[in-house]
């Protein structure tokens, strides 16, 4: 079943209720008055990334790179130090 939020014009309470398409409340649980729920509308939001934006593993990618560069300065600093 759906969740509708609704809003008592009365005592000002906002409620979250499941049921079906078909239905309305109409009588706030909080203050007791009839007729006074009105649903407010809530629209689910898509949020859609342009190809601009980095792809997915990007990030992932770039820092194994960087990793692999620092590892080869390490080796190379490494290498200078020891001295059989």
């Amino acid at each position: 079943m759906p969740r509708y939020l609704y809003k008592c014009t009365h005592c000002k309470e906002m409620v979250t209720v499941r049921h079906a398409m078909g239905e309305n409340i109409e009588k706030c649980e909080t203050c007791g008055e009839q007729d006074c729920m009105k649903r407010i509308p809530s629209f689910p939001i898509r949020l859609n990334k342009t190809s601009k934006e980095k792809k997915v593993g990007q990030v992932v990618k770039n820092h194994i790179e960087e990793a692999k560069k620092d590892i080869k300065k390490e080796k190379k600093e490494m290498k200078g130090d020891y001295k059989p």
